[in-house]
């Protein structure tokens, strides 16, 4: 990397780049020089974190090959650090994924979190010395991709000896993983349990698990764990794939790596990966980047994979992508050129995500619903408003950016679009504080600390990268290119640590511990699952037994379950939900509820047996999984009574493990 200052456009003032030497093959194109120039707005200088045209000088010459010969070079696709990153990752990915099961280290033992802080700092340490003799585009690249692998070898490292996914069945997870189990019987969307709804949650990440369950014949509680690892890493691939299309390659490298050590969630690794999706997208889609925009029919595709994966970010963000498109109105040079663009965007994301929001859309407008689930009140509620406040390094970068963004408004393209992100979730939580207080609905209000603490360290780096060029120049400072590569070094490294500590059993992390002490479904616990803490049982093997011996095998009953398991077990849709808060709007929880209430107070078996048919129009109540209490058998706060399950209408099965009792309809 080396500074360059270049003329500024139309006459403005000039710009001091942060340009990183590549190959003359990555020397942009006359046609991308073109596009570029119309892109700034008037009296704006393009932004300096934009990679620049390459320059050869004697300390580059020839770069493409150790020992700077000239004569040799990288060819040009394999020099791009898109291509490098995503072929290294497609080949180390699977190394990572083999090396936690090779070594077996106890992910509980002193020292486990060495492996993959170890793998971490090697590659740290290659990649270090590489950048200072071969092309800074290609290594750029292969730390991505090597980077990417990484997070598949320490989150693999912290679920060693387990089939469960970080948290295990608790809670989101539980419910993910009866999402999953679902979509093994069925393409459409679909509720996570109740038959004959579509989903409300965007279904895509539990609609490819249950898929790939099918395909590999494996279990999709099973897979739910692999598909948390190679989400996780691939937000990483895909934030540095899409960022690079708009600053450098090394500055793109940081804002993916930072972005990890801002926020991410293997339990939610689907949000990580939209997230690191949503924000590029969003600047491509809406704002006027320095080079050519994403094409639509790609735009069209990712916006509307956000929306079947994880729409939330669109909803938080949405008063500033409006202000986007009428500012955007006001200054593009063809207004209906872009209007026409983003309508095809619209119309591709559309149709990517018909199979979603169509019956959804269509169900709520036909049979209309009950919204609950955001009555939910989470500890977190109040947290997090303020991150660029916190006194530890990251909270420094985003007061930085946050500054940043209000002193550079008008100067770099980036900096109003990310502002006005960043206030469109600040101002979705004020009114959402507004509607609790009110109505008791959250809104989720406290998910957007996630997506503007992200904008936050996203514009810290993007405003370091342009200003110290424009500071060093003044100074008359040209740092070394070791400088550079050490300072990201530096960044790649902290990273890693926070991350690993943060997910690791060794370092305490509360939900790679819950992965290990769920227990399995035929008995026992996870190889270095601890002594202590233990999830306890549930006999779901002889629940399944029980049922397929009156109803055959392959059997799917509605069922009413006193533990979320079995729907994470077997393929059977439930009639409601056990936490209310869980509850879609289709699904009408409240009434469903009521409907159970009116049920469990019939006290005639030839009645309580006929209501159980049809729960006034809701459907039946095939299967009933309760647990035997002095009371009665029992199901949340509602009790049965044995003589309510009369031998002439049903099968009963007790003296099971746990104290359950399981009645069949006959």
């Amino acid at each position: 990397m080396t500074l360059q200052t270049t003329p500024g456009d139309s006459g403005g003032p000039a710009r001091t780049d942060l340009v990183e030497t590549s190959d003359e093959a990555d020397v942009p194109s006359e046609e991308h020089e073109r596009a570029a120039k119309p892109s700034a707005e008037p009296g704006e200088a393009a932004t300096s974190a934009l990679p620049a045209a390459s320059t050869t000088t004697p300390a580059t010459a020839g770069a493409g090959t150790p020992g700077g010969n000239p004569g040799r070079r990288v060819p040009g696709w394999l020099g791009n650090s898109g291509t490098v990153a995503v072929l290294s990752w497609l080949v180390a990915t699977p190394v990572a994924i083999l090396i936690p099961k090779v070594i077996d280290r106890n992910p509980f033992s002193a020292g486990a979190s060495t492996i993959p802080l170890v793998a971490a700092f090697l590659l740290i340490v290659g990649l270090f010395v590489l950048a200072l003799r071969w092309s800074g585009e290609a290594v750029a690249g292969l730390a991505a991709g090597l980077g990417a692998a990484w997070t598949v070898l320490m989150l693999r490292s912290a679920l060693n000896g387990t089939p469960f996914g970080f948290a295990g069945l608790v809670g989101d997870m539980g419910r993910m993983s009866a999402a999953a189990t679902r979509y093994t019987t069925t393409i459409a969307s679909s509720d996570t349990l109740v038959h004959g709804l579509p989903s409300e949650y965007p279904p895509f990440y539990a609609w490819l698990v249950g898929r790939a369950s099918v395909i590999l014949d494996v279990p999709a509680w099973r897979l739910l764990a692999d598909a948390e690892v190679l989400f996780s890493s691939a937000a990483v691939l895909a934030a540095f794939l899409l960022w690079r299309r708009l600053v450098g390659s090394w500055v793109a490298l940081a804002i993916a790596a930072l972005t990890l050590a801002t926020w991410s969630d293997p339990r939610k690794a689907f949000e990580v990966l939209t997230l690191a999706i949503f924000v590029p997208w969003a600047l491509e889609v809406f704002a006027r980047p320095a080079r050519r925009r994403m094409h639509w029919l790609p735009a069209g595709v990712l916006g509307g994979f956000i929306v079947i994966t994880y729409q939330a970010w669109m909803v938080y963000a949405a008063i500033g992508l409006i202000a986007l498109i009428v500012i955007a109105w006001r200054t593009e040079p063809d207004r209906w050129a872009y209007l026409r663009r983003l309508g095809l965007i619209v119309l591709v994301s559309f149709v990517v995500a018909s199979w979603y929001i169509v019956p959804f859309g269509w169900g709520t407008l036909t049979k209309g619903g009950q919204s609950i689930s955001d009555l939910y009140v989470s500890g977190s509620l109040n947290s997090g408003l303020f991150p660029f406040l916190d006194v530890n390094p990251l909270g420094l970068l985003q007061l930085v950016g946050l500054v940043g963004l209000v002193w550079l408004w008008r100067s770099v393209w980036w900096a109003r679009p990310l502002m006005l992100l960043v206030i469109s979730a600040y101002g979705y939580r004020l009114i959402s504080m507004l509607r609790y207080v009110l109505t008791q609905h959250t809104g989720f209000l406290h998910y957007t600390a996630r997506l503007y603490g992200v904008l936050l360290t996203i514009a810290g780096v993007l405003v370091l990268a342009h200003l110290a060029p424009i500071v060093l120049r003044r100074l008359r400072l040209t740092p070394p290119r070791v400088a550079g590569a050490g300072l990201l070094a530096i960044i790649l490294a902290w990273t890693a640590t926070g991350f690993t500590n943060a997910w690791m059993p060794e370092t305490g992390s509360k939900y790679a511990t819950m992965a290990h002490v769920e227990p399995l479904p035929g008995g026992g616990y996870p190889t270095y699952a601890p002594k202590e803490g233990r999830r306890s049982g549930f006999p779901i093997t002889e629940v399944e037994q029980a049922v397929e011996g009156v109803l055959g095998p392959n059997a799917r009953p509605i069922t009413i379950a006193t533990d979320d398991r079995v729907f994470s077990f077997l393929p059977w849709p439930g009639f409601i939900d056990n936490d209310r808060t869980a509850g879609s709007t289709l699904s009408r929880w409240d009434d469903r509820f009521a409907e159970v209430q009116k049920l469990a107070g019939t006290k005639d078996p030839a009645a309580f047996a006929a209501l159980a048919d049809e729960m006034d129009g809701f459907g039946p109540i095939q299967v009933f999984v309760l647990s035997e209490m002095p009371d009665g058998w029992g199901w949340r706060s509602q009790r049965f009574d044995p003589e309510q399950f009369s031998s002439q209408y049903w099968t009963v099965v007790d003296g099971l493990p746990r104290d359950v009792v399981v009645a069949i309809r006959r």
